[in-house]
C-alpha cells in the first residue's frame, strides 16, 4: 500500500501517529513538541573500520550523515535534537565523532545524546550521553537493553518507546526476480504492555541497508523511507 506522502523535492513526509511526522530522509519529527529523533549514525563507519578492521572502504560516509542531519536541522529548526544510540560506530572514530558532535551543538537549543551499544565510554563520559530520555508521551532509548529498560520505566507514563538498534527494513518484490530494500520505522504494540507502543527508528547512517525486523509483538505498521517517498505495509 503506498501512502500519499508529502513531497517536498527530494523527501517526503507522512503522518506516522501520536503528532509524529516520518521524514524520508531517516527523521522522525514532533514539531508541536519541538524535537526531532535519529537513530543509529554510527558516524566514522569506514574509519573505524580502516583503522581497527584494515578494511578497504571510500571515504564518504561521514561527510552525507552530518550534512543530511544539518539539511534536516536547518528544516525543521527543532529546539531539541536526539540521537538515540550508536552515535558513533566504534573506538576508531572518538575524536571526528566529538568534532562532529560539536559542531551539531552549535545548532540546536539541546542536544541529547542516548547511549547505544556501539558508544565507547570516553565519548559517552565526556559528552554527558544519558541512558534514556522522556518527553511528552514518549520515552526514548535505544533498544539494546529492552527488558532493563522495560523494568525500569515501567512508571513512565508514555504511550510510544521509540528505539533503534534494529536496523529495520521494508522488503518489497514482485515475485519476478525484482526486489527493493528500503530503511523503515516498525510499530509494534508491546506483547506485555499492549497500553504501549514500539517504534524502532530506520536506522541514519548510509552505509546500512537494514534487514527485516522480526517480533513477537503485534505489528501496527512498517514505513519504508526512500528518495522522495515513504510507502507505507500495514
Amino acid at each position: 500500500m503506498v501512502t500519499p506522502p508529502t513531497n517536498h523535492g527530494r523527501f517526503a513526509t507522512a503522518l506516522v501517529g501520536h503528532g509524529c511526522l516520518l521524514d524520508s530522509r531517516r527523521a522522525l519529527v514532533h514539531e508541536t513538541d519541538g524535537w526531532l529523533a535519529v537513530s543509529d549514525l554510527h558516524y566514522g563507519f569506514e574509519l573505524n573500520r580502516v583503522r581497527n578492521h584494515s578494511a578497504l572502504l571510500p571515504q564518504w560516509g561521514m561527510a552525507a550523515t552530518e550534512q543530511r542531519l544539518m539539511d534536516l536541522i536547518n528544516h525543521y529548526k527543532p529546539r531539541s535534537l536526539i540521537l538515540n544510540g550508536d552515535v558513533m560506530d566504534g573506538g576508531g572514530s572518538i575524536r571526528e565523532t566529538m568534532k562532529m558532535l560539536d559542531r551539531v551543538r552549535d545548532c540546536v537549543a539541546e542536544l541529547i545524546l542516548i547511549e547505544g551499544n556501539h558508544d565507547r565510554a570516553a565519548l559517552k563520559r565526556d559528552l554527558g550521553f544519558v541512558p534514556w530520555h522522556i518527553t511528552d508521551g514518549f520515552v526514548f532509548h535505544h533498544g539494546h537493553k529492552m527488558v532493563k529498560a522495560l523494568r525500569e520505566l515501567s512508571s513512565a507514563s508514555a504511550a510510544v518507546h521509540i528505539c533503534g538498534h534494529e536496523h529495520p527494513a521494508l522488503l518489497l518484490s514482485d515475485g519476478a526476480g525484482l526486489k527493493l530494500k528500503l530503511p523503515a520505522l516498525v510499530q509494534d504494540q508491546f506483547k506485555t504492555r499492549p497500553e504501549v507502543q514500539h517504534w524502532i527508528l530506520p536506522a541514519f547512517s548510509p552505509w546500512a541497508g537494514g534487514t527485516k525486523y522480526e517480533s513477537a509483538n503485534p505489528r501496527l505498521a512498517s514505513w519504508g523511507c526512500g528518495e522522495a517517498r515513504i510507502l507505507k505495509q500495514d
